[in-house]
């Protein structure tokens, strides 16, 4: 199995991205537990030290190419924005952790899911990928659905999907289009 190197990063897109580090912790918790922000994702403990403990952890699964946690940083060098893949299978890799500044440029966030796509199938190009949306998140629904994917499940409160390769690479043009500019 391919996996990252440690020292990995990226500019793409106008983007840069990194693997995550240990003084990442503040801003991840600055990220994760933002009222408006934080709402449709997993709650996070406001404590930087137990964020330092559980990024400690993360680097030994990041090691074994089990788990990547990618910060954004806009070109002027500042975080943007978050990004996961993880749940790493035997046919499936999934993305998620997706949070994105206020103040991150125009169309990161959308180009940092596509960055992170491409990390992914770049890696594990035989691979599906799944993530899932919390059903009261309508923008991301939206965004999810223009890619086509398969609905795999659903809870009373979360849609769980999947998408090949193929399709990403189909329905992505369209945002790059939206975003990129020669």
């Amino acid at each position: 199995m391919k996996t990252l190197p440690s020292n990995f990063e990226l500019d793409r897109y106008g983007l840069h991205v990194r693997l995550v580090r240990e003084d990442d912790a503040a801003y991840i918790v600055r990220l994760r537990t933002d009222p408006k922000l934080g709402r449709y994702i997993h709650h996070t403990d406001p404590d930087v030290g137990k964020q330092i403990a559980w990024l400690k952890e993360y680097k030994k699964r990041e090691q074994q190419g089990l788990d990547y946690y990618f910060v954004f940083e806009s070109p002027k060098g500042c975080p943007c924005g978050l990004l996961r893949i993880y749940d790493i299978a035997d046919d499936y890799f999934t993305i998620g952790s997706w949070v994105f500044d206020m103040n991150a440029p125009k169309g990161a966030a959308i180009l940092a899911d596509i960055i992170t796509k491409e990390i992914g199938f770049e890696l594990f190009p035989e691979k599906k990928v799944h993530w899932d949306n919390m059903k009261e998140n309508l923008n991301v629904l939206r965004h999810t659905r223009t890619y086509h994917p398969t609905l795999i499940r659903e809870t009373e409160t979360q849609m769980f999907f999947e998408g090949t390769h193929v399709d990403f690479e189909k329905y992505k043009q369209i945002y790059l289009r939206m975003y990129i500019t020669n």
